[in-house]
């Protein structure tokens, strides 16, 4: 009887698994190498090799919030406000509450002289984590200064 109980519970948990998908605790994020591909690029100098990993990065895990963080601070060190812009937008569908992307959305829309915006982002990023307020106070001086 145990036994026929224990075939059970291995069907019920192997639908369950091609039905749902694996478990979080079973997955290994398929983007880690590629960031840290990524990285030794970026600090190599290799922008746009680490640039094209990135994205491979997004594109092997799309809900991955780490490797459009990763790519949108490329982006944004190398002036592609734009790019940036958009690619903080996707980290801010997937986690509205992550105050690094709404600076990042901020200072994207800041170098684009999208002033209101970039106002309402770094609005939102001070929302999200109090601890900014201190950092941006002469940014938001400026952006509200008549």
């Amino acid at each position: 009887m145990m036994r026929k109980n224990y075939f059970k519970l291995v069907g019920l948990l192997c639908t369950t698994l091609l039905v749902f998908g694996s478990p979080a605790w079973a997955q290994v994020p398929a983007s880690a190498p590629l960031l840290k591909q990524g990285d030794e690029q970026w600090a190599a100098g290799k922008l746009d090799l680490a640039e094209k990993t990135f994205e491979q990065a997004v594109s092997a895990q799309p809900r991955s919030v780490a490797a459009r963080m990763k790519l949108g601070g490329l982006q944004l060190s190398r002036q592609n406000f734009k790019a940036a812009t958009e690619t903080y937008k996707e980290v801010i569908s997937l986690d509205a509450k992550n105050g690094k992307a709404w600076l990042g959305l901020g200072f994207s829309y800041l170098h684009m002289d999208r002033n209101d915006l970039s106002l309402a982002a770094f609005n939102e990023a001070i929302r999200v984590e109090p601890s900014y307020k201190e950092r941006l106070a002469p940014v938001m001086a400026k952006l509200t200064a008549p």
